[in-house]
């Protein structure tokens, strides 16, 4: 083995592994890397090559063909076992096309001809270091991605979403996800085309309640310059963007009669026309729709389609609201937590008794509330840990905002009309709130304990209030 002495290397210097036999060639491409402001070293057979990859990890290899004991070929192997991604660039003087066809098909990145030159070394180092710096990238996009949309929890009822999703997610069947807003509708979509065979391309999203009927075809479809007022350049539709990928369709059942009718048209024959066009554009997309709406019901009343809601309703998935899965609010907030305080440059914790303070709430906003809630904390808490009644009161100020059940006092003698009144207000404070006693007594003003007296004065046998049960 001939190997350069150990040295500590330069971390701005990319480390270039060297396998050949042949000590002038070794030394004179080690000469090439030096110029090129990398940091050779050198190994005169396979095996020590592959031992130095337990300590050290290049970011390329250039591998002869011919060495002895092992061959460059039977060397790309054992390479490729232990470091799969390692880009490897093979050498050799004899320059076959069979050796080079059989290399690439092993995995090599490149190969390269003896003598080498410095410019044709340049450009293969330029090209390889540059894809492994891309695809790096990726990682770490997709890495990030799938932190952002992770679905969080351990409730039986999230257990069956994502037993759905797995089983959903290989095949291109049309899948409605259903439930209400908040629930995290998007993130289900987002986690079967990620674990479908789309997820290396795009997956585009569309919200129909959020652009007018009138425009929702053009925003599908595209359009050609000219096709309308205003269209001063040729535009493509999310059907379009969405091509070998995945299209999801959230607030499906706001799209208009006319939009249904082509999207109906496009799942049967999956090509679509740009707006002032004629020219047909083939497509391969997986379109999912979502809808916080009973959509058999729409169907049934004539306001959506029946032959599109069945194209789309091969598989429902429902995602349960979370005061079905009250199990997850711990998880939940902590996850909350953990990314916003790395967004927000804060390290905060909470106090004990937080758990409680959030699990007696109903979240009629679902996850997306809890989510903002914890932002919130992050953002404005005093103290450190965040105490469980500041948690309350930063709570509070979301449910200020909320439009609360109309009160109007009946009529009568004023001492009957102040009991009466403080008895509607108590039962509509209670109905809004599912018998939560907390959550009313927030909306009413009033401490928990005042409230508890007040329903005695008018029980003074009462009997606990349970709770309705979770919808079906």
């Amino acid at each position: 083995m001939s190997e350069e002495p150990r040295r500590k290397r330069d971390q701005t210097r990319p480390l270039v592994f060297v396998v050949d036999d042949e000590p002038q060639v070794a030394k004179s491409v080690c000469a090439m890397l030096g110029q090129l402001e990398c940091e050779p070293r050198t190994f005169g057979s396979g095996l020590s090559a592959i031992e130095a990859l337990g300590q050290a990890r290049p970011r390329l290899v250039l591998l002869d063909l011919v060495l002895p004991e092992m061959n460059g070929l039977e060397v790309l192997r054992r390479i490729r076992e232990l470091a799969p991604e390692l880009p490897v660039v093979m050498m050799s003087g004899q320059g076959t096309i069979r050796a080079a066809v059989e290399a690439l098909r092993l995995g090599a990145t490149d190969f390269l001809e003896k003598p080498i030159g410095l410019s044709r070394l340049e450009a293969t180092l330029g090209h390889v270091l540059e894809c492994a710096r891309l695809r790096r990238e990726v990682r770490a996009l997709r890495a990030e991605l799938e932190e952002r949309y992770r679905m969080v929890g351990r409730s039986g009822a999230l257990a069956q979403v994502r037993d759905l999703i797995s089983r959903a997610a290989p095949t291109g069947a049309g899948v409605l996800i259903t439930g209400e807003t908040g629930v995290g509708k998007e993130l289900v979509a987002r986690a079967i085309h990620l674990q479908s065979p789309r997820s290396a391309e795009p997956f585009v999203a569309l919200n129909c309640a959020a652009i007018p009927q009138e425009l929702i075809e053009s925003e599908l479809f595209g359009y050609e310059r000219g096709a309308f007022t205003g269209a001063q350049a040729a535009r493509r539709g999310k059907l379009e963007e969405a091509d070998k990928g995945t299209l999801f369709l959230d607030e499906v059942a706001d799209m208009s009669p006319a939009a249904q009718a082509k999207l109906l048209r496009f799942l049967e024959r999956p090509q679509v026309e740009r707006l002032g066009s004629n020219e047909p554009l083939l497509l391969d997309v997986r379109v999912l729709a979502a809808t916080n709406q009973e959509l058999a019901q729409c169907a049934a009343q004539g306001a959506f389609r029946a032959d599109l809601y069945h194209r789309l309703n091969v598989i429902t998935i429902r995602v349960p609201p979370l005061r079905e899965r009250r199990e997850d609010i711990q998880e939940l907030a902590l996850f909350f937590l953990e990314r916003f305080c790395r967004q927000h440059n804060r390290a905060l914790k909470l106090a004990p008794g937080w758990e409680a303070a959030l699990e007696e709430r109903d979240w009629p906003g679902n996850v997306r509330e809890l989510k903002n809630l914890i932002e919130r904390v992050v953002v404005l808490a005093k103290a450190n840990p965040v105490e469980p009644d500041e948690l309350l009161c930063l709570a509070g100020q979301e449910e200020q905002g909320r439009p609360g059940p109309p009160l109007s006092p009946p009529a009568g003698p004023l001492k009957a009309v102040l009991a009466n009144t403080e008895l509607e207000l108590v039962k509509r404070a209670l109905a809004s709130c599912q018998n939560n006693v907390s959550a009313a007594a927030r909306l009413l003003g009033v401490r928990r304990a005042s409230l508890h007296r007040i329903i005695k004065r008018h029980h003074p046998t009462p009997t606990p209030v349970p709770r309705p049960p979770p919808r079906a």
